[in-house]
């Protein structure tokens, strides 16, 4: 009987992961960030996404067989309806600010832009459902723990980048320009996609699927997330290395029930990512 039990328990997380990575990849990559998919097709998908996650919470929520998976469904609506804000809100900042992405500022604000709706509708949301900010790992937690971990990442990626940058004979002076910028980048990113990804769903997953098979799913979906991006020129390393930097934020997020450590190991990571920027913009 026990054994029949655990076949049944790991049929249901096997099933369980399967949709997620089916409707995460469909919310993530479909809605989100594949950009060679038209863009009216891509405005139809975000905006019926949103609306199919919330009627099927609200089936869920009131049918009690199903109740248990209603914050599940309720976090796909939350991450499919950032999507379709931030594309309605699009370059607001640049228009603001009349900056051009043709600079470094222009840059950061573009992704202030991109990640401010994302985030303010997720914080939003979530207390519009009952939802406390621990819930979303936006919480002290092991705050010491969290710190020390992203500070020491944060420190050896910034090493990488600084050996990088003077590689490509890129200024001290140059960089202490872009500083402020590249910062004000990797930090609404990192706040952006912690947030989006491990904030939303690991929470909601471990229930049906442990810690780790929840940090699984979640750093699955995030690596192929980024499979069409283009400022690597070995996509196969590249995502190699993700899977893995994916899994320790998720790790650390978990251990230290906070959002902040990782958050200052992924904007560590995003230094290395920018350096191609730079060498871009010290030829202009």
């Amino acid at each position: 009987m026990e054994e029949i039990a655990q076949k049944k328990k790991w049929g249901s997380r096997l099933g369980i992961s399967i949709i997620f990575l089916i409707l995460g990849l469909l919310v993530f990559l479909i809605g989100g960030y594949l950009a060679a998919i038209p863009h009216n097709t891509r405005s139809v998908v975000r905006t019926v996404l949103p609306i199919i996650f919330l009627a099927t919470t609200f089936v869920f929520y009131r049918i009690e067989h199903f109740k248990k998976y209603w914050q599940l469904s309720y976090a796909f609506f939350v991450a499919s309806f950032a999507f379709l804000l931030t594309s309605l809100l699009s370059n607001w900042l640049l228009d603001v600010l009349n900056f051009s992405t043709s600079t470094m500022k222009g840059l950061a604000a573009a992704k202030v832009s991109d990640a401010f709706p994302i985030v303010l509708a997720i914080l939003l949301l979530n207390k519009a459902a009952g939802g406390d900010l621990g819930s979303i790992y936006v919480q002290k937690g092991n705050l010491k723990r969290g710190l020390i971990t992203g500070a020491i990442a944060f420190s050896i990626f910034g090493v990488l980048f600084y050996l990088q940058a003077k590689s490509l004979n890129i200024s001290i002076e140059q960089l202490v320009l872009w500083m402020p910028w590249v910062l004000i980048f990797v930090f609404a990113n990192a706040i952006m996609e912690e947030l989006h990804f491990r904030g939303l769903f690991l929470r909601k997953l471990e229930p049906f699927l442990g810690r780790n098979l929840s940090n699984l799913a979640v750093a699955i979906v995030f690596t192929i997330t980024h499979a069409p991006v283009k400022y690597t020129p070995n996509i196969y390393i590249f995502l190699v290395i993700l899977f893995a930097l994916a899994m320790a934020w998720g790790d650390l997020m978990q251990k230290s029930d906070s959002i902040w450590g990782s958050v200052l190991f992924h904007a560590g990571a995003d230094l290395v990512i920018m350096i191609g920027i730079l060498e871009t913009y010290s030829s202009m």
